[in-house]
């Protein structure tokens, strides 16, 4: 990491108040240390007009932030945690990073409105230039994940002329029509579903669904993806769409060469690779996009939560031959109402520039190789944690109600493990049995030492019947 960067992060009032405590004893005044009862009354009365189906992890929390800097927020009652929930990988810089909320407060008071070229535009097109993989290099704007898949999908279908995808178990890519059928495992209910899209099992070794060892199985996911493919498909296979690294389920990282073997099953069936990479794109697995730990380039990504360091922006990023294909390519055939406004082109450059500028790719890659050895003997301290695992900062503990069976711990012990950490100072995601980790790209050591004494006492206290 970069002096400059290192000086910004532990000059932040969130880094700086947990500075040089590497361990959750009493002296970062970490945690719900005060009553709660402003919040219990804000959140009460915020139900009065919110709808329902909020997401899990808010509705346990009932958090009411009144300030948020670098990676700490301030609740309502002044209590204090460390944000390592980042609305799962959208905080890549921290909250209130100061060149990023100055950029924006300019942007705001010159044009709030409107697809048109500006010099927010320009300058986003300037920093993306030498931040996106080499041969894709063009990016279309949208505001949502969802709607940059059902692009991509568009795409896709406009490229190759077909129109079937093959999508992974774990996965997830969005709630809308398309997106939600490639959605495998998140659709009670919900159907039916639009014909064409097929699922087959992702690489996550430790839960093999073929029951195979890792070491030995020569990839027998993706010879089972390319049955899949055989047996159902009509010979309309447009894409493999596929996750680099797996959010929902927990951080799952494939085996090395997995992508690597996807793409060239999609190559078998002349159809697309798309890298669903929303939650692992602009720096948070240690590299500018995650596909780049291997040598392998898909033909379109779908990125977004962290490239907009906060704001609402996503795109769908591909090579100029293949953007260049009818009807996608169309006037107005794919837009978006708020695709290209000034401000989310702001936050798109803003965001890419402070990466770049302070080297927080790596910094990613070299906190969360920390991170996660400092993590991983909790397999053997803590009796609920079955596997710690992860790539840059996005990691995954996954929980268990036995190690050796590895039989999933119950939502309710998850729920409870999730309670502890924020009760003791802080925040993380879930995902099914897992707890997520996503701090900001610019997460300084102290910081990430603390939040780690905090999650490893948390974690063993509970499993030897400690905790609170």
């Amino acid at each position: 990491m970069t002096e400059t960067t290192e000086k910004q992060t532990d000059g932040q009032r969130g880094a700086g108040a947990a500075e040089g405590s590497g361990t959750p004893g009493t002296g970062h005044g970490l945690g719900m240390l005060r009553p709660r009862t402003g919040s219990e009354a804000h959140w009460a009365a915020e139900q009065e007009v919110i709808g329902p189906g909020l997401q899990a992890v808010m509705l346990l929390a009932r958090l009411c932030v009144a300030d948020a800097n670098g990676a700490e927020l301030v609740d309502i009652d002044g209590n204090r945690v460390l944000d390592f929930q980042g609305a799962g990988g959208v905080n890549s810089l921290g909250h209130a990073e100061p060149r990023y909320t100055a950029a924006l407060a300019a942007e705001l008071r010159r044009a709030t409105a409107g697809a048109f070229g500006s010099p927010a535009r320009l300058d986003m097109a300037r920093a993306l230039r030498g931040f996106l993989p080499a041969g894709l290099d063009r990016i279309q704007l949208y505001s949502g994940g969802t709607e940059a898949v059902e692009a991509a999908l568009r795409l896709a279908k406009s490229v190759t002329g077909k129109h079937e995808f093959l999508s992974f178990w774990g996965g997830f890519h969005g709630k809308t029509m398309g997106s939600l059928a490639l959605t495998a495992g998140a659709r009670a209910g919900l159907g039916p579903l639009p014909p064409g899209y097929f699922s087959a099992p992702y690489a996550n070794c430790y839960r093999c669904p073929l029951r195979l060892r890792p070491a030995s199985c020569g990839f027998a996911c993706v010879a089972h993806a390319r049955d899949v493919i055989k047996e159902n498909s009509t010979g309309a296979l447009a894409a493999i769409v596929v996750e680099p690294v797996q959010g929902r389920s927990g951080n799952v990282v494939p085996p090395p060469g997995y992508l690597t073997a996807l793409g060239e099953v999609a190559r078998e069936f002349d159809a697309l690779l798309i890298a669903d990479e929303m939650m692992t794109g602009f720096g948070r697995t240690g590299a500018a996009f995650a596909h780049q730990h291997e040598a392998v380039r898909p033909d379109v990504l779908a990125v977004g939560k962290g490239m907009g360091g906060g704001y609402p922006v996503t795109g769908v990023v591909a090579g100029a031959g293949t953007m260049a294909a009818a009807p996608f390519s169309e006037p107005s055939a794919s837009s978006s109402s708020f695709g290209a406004f000034p401000a989310a082109c702001r936050a798109v450059a803003a965001t890419t520039g402070v990466i770049t500028d302070d080297g927080l790719v790596d910094n990613a890659a070299v906190r969360g190789r920390e991170m996660l050895g400092q993590l991983a003997d909790l397999t053997e301290l803590a009796p609920l944690v079955g596997d710690v695992r992860g790539l840059g900062l996005a990691l995954g503990i996954e929980l268990v109600a036995d190690r050796h069976t590895r039989e999933p711990a119950p939502r309710d012990l998850v729920q409870r493990v999730y309670l502890e950490l924020l009760h003791a100072g802080v925040l993380v995601m879930l995902g099914g049995n897992t707890l997520r980790l996503y701090p900001p790209l610019n997460v300084g050591r102290d910081v990430a030492e603390t939040a780690v004494g905090i999650i490893r006492e948390t974690l063993i206290g509970i499993g030897t019947g400690g905790a609170r």
